[in-house]
């Protein structure tokens, strides 16, 4: 990937992941501005530095950077194709416009939908690679009841009180009466394990709060709980 244009599809995946899960709470500008902050953190540079990639590396199409946030949100809320073609002008080879391409990917309803019920990000190559294998699944085993079913077996031995397989957190506990029974229901098994013929039951499901279950599909391979677990004492132990 060149590096002229790598950290500006950064912040255009991240601003595409929050439109899909916060569209209507924040306007693109403010996404545009967290997904900069959070890719200057990860790369320890300059905010400054990723900012004036939109106005160095696009120019002459795009100036500043609230062209881009206009570009950007075309293509979030019109399908606008304008951004993309800009982009694709400054690509190196034939990867670059791989990686481009699954950057301006828009999975569609029914994908963000299926990849929520496994906690994945539907944009994920992970998730699109198998997300065929995962229908099947869904549709033979009916998964959704299968967590229904597991949530309330958790419930009836815990009196709905629930902890957390991770960090042992209990909503209950925390929240009063509101919390009570609230819980997530987190898959051990990795999409790529999946197969049309899998059978999930309940002993492949453990009880996550919703922290730890973002945490445990934060990357790729997943965290098994007992590694999430494993860095959650010992982030403790410092604190």
């Amino acid at each position: 990937m060149s590096r002229r244009i790598e950290q500006i599809l950064e912040v255009i995946e991240e601003v595409r992941e929050k439109f899909q899960s916060q569209s209507g709470n924040k306007s693109l500008t403010h996404m545009r501005r967290e997904a900069v902050d959070s890719v200057s953190v990860r790369r320890a540079i300059e905010k400054q530095t990723v900012l004036d990639k939109f106005i160095r590396q696009l120019q002459p199409n795009i100036k500043i950077a609230a062209e881009f946030d206009k570009l950007l949100e075309d293509w979030l809320l019109n399908n606008s194709d304008t951004l993309k073609g800009i982009i694709l002008k400054h690509r190196s080879d034939s990867h670059d416009m791989e990686l481009i391409n699954n950057a301006f990917y828009m999975a569609p309803e029914t994908d963000i939908l299926l990849a929520q019920e496994f906690g994945y990000d539907p944009n994920d190559k992970s998730f699109k690679e198998g997300k065929i294998q995962f229908r099947l699944h869904l549709t033979k085993e009916r998964n959704r009841f299968l967590v229904i079913r597991v949530k309330q077996k958790w419930n009836r031995e815990h009196n709905g009180q629930v902890h957390c397989s991770v960090c042992s957190f209990s909503f209950l506990e925390t929240y009063g009466g509101i919390g009570k029974g609230v819980i997530e229901a987190h898959h051990t098994k990795p999409i790529a394990l999946l197969t049309p013929d899998t059978i999930v039951t309940i002993a492949d499901l453990v009880p996550a709060c919703s922290n730890c279950h973002t945490m445990l599909h934060r990357h790729r391979p997943w965290l098994t709980v007992e590694e999430l677990h494993t860095i959650f004492s010992e982030q403790k132990k410092k604190a």
